[in-house]
């Protein structure tokens, strides 16, 4: 990390520090394809040269395997620093690049999986395309390939390689122990955009179509269930002729109790945010409340270093969405700044208090 930057200034807010980080301009070399490729012919220099931990680090993450998928579209090195952040060789790590993604990045990827034994690519490749099936197939793909791998890992987190964690993996491990089975998965009903599904008729098997993110955090049974249940192959198939299917999918399952699905919510969906937020992403949408510091690209803030004091004092779990040659100091500092957690946690410096995950309204109101 250079030094022209306080990362430490700028996450307490100082206001002179953003606006000087924010002017400076810097020719950055970004690694490319190639490079990974040459890199990684030597894999434990590899991981040395990048600086990956490989190693549990403590006891409680060990016995607490997380399942990932990364979708990819762009950018290998940005993609390549978030496996970074959020590798350990306890976890299971599932790659889709987007089959119209330049062939070098799926080689350059490829060639990274390939030096870890619990990451690995897609045995399919699909043309990703907004508000089509074709969103949620690799995710679907992920769940089936990251299930055949291990019967040891707890929770699925799906993320894109435009994202970051705003926990380190020993944090996420404690929330994840303290959400104790529920899923943390986005729904409204009454904010939902009935237009998209109206004309397929009603979903099968009494099901209330809800509307919500494809971002989830989701125990294993809720994977299982997917897989595994009539019911929820019969929806995927209602969900099919719908419009923006991902958007449905995964909170329709999570919002229907009668269906059973493991740690799905018993209330309604439009419970007070304060009750039960959705916690696994922090967005900044153009209606929100908060100011967008970086700039509004199709509605949601791509995250700029007057961002930062707000992220770092979030509740969140992962931080959407970055571009790594938009005010490129941000992700620098996020990045220092989880490495320094998971450095003082291992030292005993620093505490994690997962109480407040423990009392929300999705974890005492679960199946």
């Amino acid at each position: 990390m250079d030094n022209d930057v306080n990362c430490n200034a700028i996450f307490q807010g100082d206001i002179d520090e953003i606006q000087r980080a924010e002017k400076i301009i810097q020719v950055r070399n970004v690694l490319q394809p190639k490079k990974y490729s040459e890199m990684t012919k030597n894999c434990s220099h590899f991981k040395r040269l990048r600086g990956y931990i490989d190693h549990h680090l403590t006891e409680v993450e060990r016995d607490f395997p997380i399942a990932f998928s990364l979708l990819i579209y762009t950018d290998i090195e940005q993609s390549e620093r978030l496996l970074r952040a959020i590798y350990r060789p306890q976890n299971f790590y599932c790659i889709h690049v987007d089959s119209k993604t330049d062939e070098a990045i799926y080689v350059g990827m490829s060639s990274i999986a390939s030096c870890f034994d619990n990451v690995f690519m897609t045995s399919k490749r699909f043309n990703v395309r907004w508000g089509t099936m074709t969103v949620l197939e690799p995710e679907l793909l992920c769940m089936q390939e990251l299930w055949n791998k291990s019967a040891e890992w707890k929770y699925f987190i799906n993320l894109t390689g435009q994202e970051f964690p705003l926990k380190t993996n020993y944090e996420l491990v404690r929330i994840l122990q303290a959400y104790n089975g529920s899923n943390d998965i986005e729904g409204t009903f009454k904010r939902a955009s009935t237009d998209r599904w109206q004309r397929n008729g009603a979903p099968p098997h009494n099901i209330t179509a809800i509307k919500g993110s494809v971002h989830i955090v989701a125990n294993r049974g809720f994977v299982d269930f997917i897989l595994h249940d009539q019911r929820a192959h019969d929806l995927l198939n209602w969900t099919r002729q719908t419009e923006v299917p991902d958007e449905t999918f995964f909170s329709t399952l999570n919002h229907n109790p009668h269906l059973g699905v493991p740690g799905a919510y018993l209330g309604v969906p439009e419970s007070d945010d304060a009750i039960k937020p959705f916690l696994a992403r922090f967005k900044h949408w153009v209606w929100g409340q908060r100011e967008c510091h970086g700039k509004h690209v199709r509605n949601i803030c791509v995250i700029g270093i007057g961002d930062l004091p707000d992220l770092a004092q979030s509740k969140k779990l992962f931080v959407n969405k970055f571009n790594q040659n938009f005010h490129p100091y941000g992700y620098d500092c996020l990045e220092e700044l989880i490495a320094n957690r998971t450095r003082d946690t291992y030292l005993g410096n620093l505490e994690f208090d997962s109480i407040y995950y423990g009392t929300l309204g999705f974890v005492k109101n679960k199946i």
